[in-house]
């Protein structure tokens, strides 16, 4: 299973356009996971190269033992990101996010953990390269992050800081001349250290493909994703989760 995804990632890298929807966090060891978000993405200058993409979403996750995506509710995630594009190819975005994440125990009754959360402050920067091929748009990226975990009460987490690095191909197939309908696919690695009493390794941690058909609504100025991600977590213990997104995003409505 990990060889083919690997080798889907490496024909999408070689053969990813701007950020088209509002893909789900990862939400930890689970079967089933559900996203929702909406957006607004807004044009900041005349000249369109600087953006600004704002969302609130939220997520929810089936029992270890189940299969019911929507059984617990999981996150709350409020983010915001300012993206330039320059010399046609080029952007680069900073970005601040806010999360909640409910905490549960592993063992049956799988009640809410105590701390029953974590909070999380995220600031995080985006390098992309873009491009295109007839009718595929196709981008490559890096996006380092810093986090800090914070308990209910705003006290530090036992894990309370991490630096991670997510590499990212991605590819945008236009399905129409006009671009209003697309299937858009990614592939990310993630590699990360935390912080306790001290940093730990520089380690891979996890891998996320993920496969969405958007459909922009010209008139409407809104773009509507349905999707689907596969998060796969762990090295040689991989846990195998399965997300279903919808995410809706309001262009320019100012």
């Amino acid at each position: 299973m990990l060889k083919t995804w690997i080798l889907f990632l490496l024909t999408i890298t070689t053969c990813s356009t701007s950020l088209a929807q509002f893909t789900p966090p990862g939400l930890g060891k689970t079967n089933l996971a559900s996203w929702f978000a909406i957006g607004v993405k807004q044009n900041l200058n005349k000249e369109k190269t600087i953006k600004s993409a704002t969302h609130f979403g939220t997520g929810r996750v089936s029992d270890p033992d189940d299969y019911n995506l929507v059984k617990k509710h999981s996150i709350y995630v409020f983010n915001e990101e300012v993206t330039h594009q320059f010399k046609d190819n080029w952007k680069y975005s900073f970005a601040v996010s806010y999360r909640w994440q409910n905490k549960y125990q592993s063992t049956q009754p799988y009640s809410i953990d105590t701390p029953k959360a974590r909070q999380e402050l995220r600031f995080y920067s985006r390098f992309s390269y873009l491009n295109s091929y007839k009718n595929v748009d196709y981008s490559f990226s890096y996006r380092p992050e810093l986090r800090y975990f914070y308990n209910p009460d705003f006290s530090p987490a036992t894990k309370n800081t991490q630096f991670r690095s997510r590499f990212r191909g991605k590819a945008s197939f236009n399905l129409n001349s006009l671009k209003t309908q697309k299937i858009i696919t990614t592939a990310e690695f993630l590699f990360s250290t935390t912080k306790t009493s001290k940093w730990s390794s520089f380690e891979y941690q996890e891998t996320r493909f993920c496969l969405y058909y958007s459909v922009l609504f010209p008139q409407q100025k809104i773009t509507c994703n349905l999707g689907y991600m596969n998060d796969l977590i762990g090295k040689s213990s991989i846990t195998n989760v399965h997300y279903l997104a919808f995410d809706v995003v309001l262009n320019n409505p100012f």
